[in-house]
């Protein structure tokens, strides 16, 4: 039942699930507010740009190292621009004044995945992490239309080798599998059909932007859905006009916020209906999420296991904890299984009960051991409870 005024306990509940942890100021402003005020708070947080965004290598200066032989140099160079992106990111996350928008950036981070180790280009990877910032909460037909025509998308899935002398489905069929419409929803031809609609779309490596190259577009047409589509714009329209892909968004949020069990049908059918009815605006299927019983009910707190991002981010922000650079941070990140930026596959990190291990279990209780030492005994008894993993 959606409480009419949050308890303490309600209020953490919310904070685990739609922030980055309790961290107390916030958490007692929330308190003794009915559930609807608490998230329109947290929805209306403006969304805050990161300070100091790093300066990364141009694509012209890594093609001069490696024309000139200076293979080690630019291996070097390139992690040491890695680390300062996962690091600039880490230090937003602990510090950011709207952590509801900064969960979606890491929820969208999830679903549209790309990997920088793919990539190996960092300012187009940041260029399409400040994209995923800039619409978190924003429109997500406007989403779906712009990290189509990202350049570090079209590399990591290779939709920028796409042409009509040479097709490339890669991005076609991860579109449709795991960004839209969810496998089962549409047939080999469509795969086919959408990828002949995006032929041409490339990558401008050396100006960080998308290029449409007529002379490589099969403009003949194609049927993609039971509709004829002549270019990759007309087929996001279509998916996004079939009601299987509010559904499947909405499935993914029951697993981020809900539990990773299967999803009522019924409520997944509700959220859907908004989502759509609003024109693709996120916030309006974030409160349909947050303001259903499912949300609040008894049966599914404590049922979400937490990422090491969580883990990590959420002990810092809602306890008073030594510094700890945030290098170290990154690294007990990646060794907990959450490596920033670089996801095990196109279909993300797995999450839920995949977090939890018999060794990553050990590895939970000693960077705790470690990160927890100055708090109260009381305090780091309860964070080593296994309980604790879950939120």
């Amino acid at each position: 039942m959606i409480p009419s005024t949050l308890t303490p306990a309600d209020a953490q509940h919310l904070m685990a699930r739609a922030c980055l942890g309790a961290e107390a100021p916030l958490l007692h402003s929330l308190q003794g507010k009915s559930a609807q005020a608490a998230i329109q708070e947290l929805l209306s947080l403006a969304v805050d740009t990161p300070a100091n965004s790093p300066t990364f290598s141009s694509w012209g200066s890594w093609e001069s190292m490696l024309h000139n032989g200076e293979m080690g140099q630019a291996r070097d160079r390139l992690n040491q621009e890695k680390m300062m992106l996962k690091q600039w990111w880490m230090q937003h996350l602990l510090t950011t004044a709207s952590p509801l928008a900064e969960r979606m950036v890491m929820f969208w981070h999830n679903h549209f995945t790309t990997s920088i180790n793919k990539v190996n280009q960092p300012n187009l990877i940041l260029q399409q992490h400040q994209l995923l910032r800039q619409h978190a909460l924003g429109n997500f037909k406007t989403l779906l239309h712009a990290i189509a025509h990202d350049p570090a998308m079209l590399i990591y899935l290779d939709g920028g080798m796409n042409y009509k002398e040479q097709p490339n489905e890669n991005f076609a069929r991860e579109l449709l599998e795991l960004f839209t419409l969810g496998a089962g929803h549409y047939r080999e031809s469509d795969i086919k059909a959408i990828a002949k609609a995006f032929t041409g779309w490339t990558v401008d490596r050396n100006n960080n932007r998308f290029v449409f190259e007529a002379q490589h577009h099969d403009a003949s047409g194609a049927t993609f859905l039971g509709q004829t589509v002549n270019d990759g714009d007309q087929a996001l329209d279509v998916i996004l006009a079939h009601p299987r892909t509010a559904e499947y968004i909405a499935e993914k949020c029951w697993n981020a916020f809900i539990n990773t069990d299967q999803a009522d049908p019924a409520e997944i059918s509700r959220w859907a209906t908004n989502f759509r009815a609003s024109g693709y605006e996120i916030k309006a299927l974030l409160e349909s999420v947050l303001l259903s019983d499912a949300f609040w009910a008894t049966q599914n707190r404590d049922k979400l296991s937490k990422s090491p991002l969580d883990l990590i981010v959420g002990l810092f922000r809602s306890q008073s904890l030594l510094q700890v650079p945030t290098v170290e941070l990154v690294k007990w990140s990646e060794k907990l299984g959450q490596n920033l930026f670089v996801p095990p596959s196109p279909k993300g990190w797995a999450g839920g009960a995949a977090w939890i291990t018999p060794q990553s279990l050990l590895d939970r209780y000693s960077l705790l051991s470690k990160l927890a030492h100055s708090l109260p005994h009381a305090t780091l008894t309860a964070l080593l409870d296994p309980a604790y993993q879950l939120k």
